[in-house]
């Protein structure tokens, strides 16, 4: 038998497949020495062009606040076998503090958690993401803090909520547009045509600024360096390895490029969803509420975004972070400085790599998995539940 095994060509999992992985390591790192050697001088050169246009400049303040909080959700659609349990939560962390802290006022939800049970279907992700959306929105507009970070870019929820309104091609019917406004009634006691208002509250307040942790956006490269070709980073590269500590680059109306320009010109949030009987309401306020931070008028002229990006580099050997603000942070160089020190401030680099409260809501966001299992042990424990033994695996993950 022994021997058998020595002349088989059975491979020993997952052992062989982590060696092949590691012989190709030295190909890898090659690679990667080869992206980022030859960038040194290009980049070099064209920090010296944006700082002869005015575009870098350095923090000279002081102030900063440590009223501050970041906001993140998370969202599960558990495939049963049967059915579809939908979960999702939108919570809000505060900062590192001296000892004082703004809190928690009876009105302004720190969270908001919510849950159904729905049919298979295949747009029920297209939902619960954006009812999250609406979970987190609601988080950064009531809170109390001066400064109030949103995990991501604004652009992702108007994505997320057209989505969420748009999902008729996936068979979208009337249990979807119920367990809608059962949330809305459940968590604000709202109906579907306030959602409007609750994208509103958020992109128009100047206390809440976008963070965002990964991005591939090089808006500032292709319009404002756009001949220097042999920068091949995107700006968050960019700016992380040619920004000194403290530099950060002039706020931009969100959309400089071409390509940038055109993505933020045709944001739409348009419900199609027949069950909606207000859709054609619902459409014409979603337009006055995106108006603000489109790069393209009602007309398809282009106009300027009310939503701009700055480049910051807290410290030398840190990353640069694309952080989005309101118009009126932009043109309030002691507040923009401000929230930029205030920011630094919540960095334990290199421990920590983003502000610690976007860091430390992150994690609370990843305990909805903890929250599902325990949800779903309680259905099958509960002595209201009316399922005999035959049906009784309904109720488990489709996959073993």
């Amino acid at each position: 038998m022994d021997q058998q095994n020595k002349n088989s060509n059975y491979a020993f999992l997952p052992d062989d497949l982590l060696m092949k992985m590691l012989d190709k390591v030295p190909d890898t790192v090659g690679k990667m020495n080869g992206m980022f050697d030859v960038q040194d001088e290009p980049i070099k050169k064209g920090i010296e062009e944006l700082k002869n246009k005015g575009l870098i400049n350095k923090i000279t303040s002081k102030e900063h606040t440590t009223s501050l909080i970041a906001v993140d959700g998370s969202n599960i659609v558990e495939k049963m076998t049967g059915t579809d349990i939908l979960l999702a939560m939108g919570v809000g962390v505060e900062g590192l503090t001296n000892g004082e802290t703004v809190g928690w006022e009876d009105n302004k939800n720190q969270y908001y958690q919510w849950q159904t049970v729905l049919p298979h279907g295949d747009a029920n992700a297209r939902l619960i993401q954006g009812i999250m959306f609406l979970m987190e929105l609601s988080v950064l507009a009531h809170a109390s803090h001066e400064v109030r970070i949103m995990d991501g870019n604004h652009m992702t929820p108007i994505l997320k909520i057209n989505s969420m309104l748009s999902a008729k091609d996936e068979n979208a019917g009337p249990e979807y547009c119920s367990a809608l406004t059962e949330f809305l009634k459940e968590t604000y006691n709202k109906i579907i045509p306030d959602i409007p208002d609750i994208v509103s509250a958020a992109f128009s307040n100047e206390n809440i600024v976008a963070m965002v942790k990964y991005s591939s956006s090089r808006d500032i490269l292709e319009s404002h360096l756009k001949d220097h070709k042999d920068i091949r980073v995107d700006d968050k590269t960019f700016f992380s390895l040619g920004l000194a500590q403290d530099e950060y680059t002039k706020p931009l109306s969100v959309g400089q490029s071409k390509d940038e320009n055109r993505i933020w010109g045709d944001l739409h949030i348009k419900c199609n969803l027949d069950a909606i009987k207000e859709k054609d309401e619902l459409n014409k306020e979603f337009k006055k509420v995106l108006e603000k931070i489109k790069t393209k008028d009602y007309k398809g002229r282009s106009k300027e975004s009310e939503i701009y990006f700055t480049y910051y580099k807290p410290y030398d050997d840190g990353p640069a972070y694309r952080i989005e603000i309101k118009k009126g942070i932009a043109n309030n160089l002691p507040k923009l400085e401000k929230y930029l020190l205030s920011i630094k401030n919540q960095i334990v680099f290199p421990e920590i790599r983003e502000p610690y409260p976007q860091y430390l809501v992150d994690l609370m966001a990843k305990s909805i998995a903890m929250g599902l299992f325990s949800i779903q042990e309680a259905i099958r424990l509960s002595p209201d539940l009316k399922i005999d033994r035959g049906k009784f695996n309904l109720l488990f993950n489709y996959r073993t």
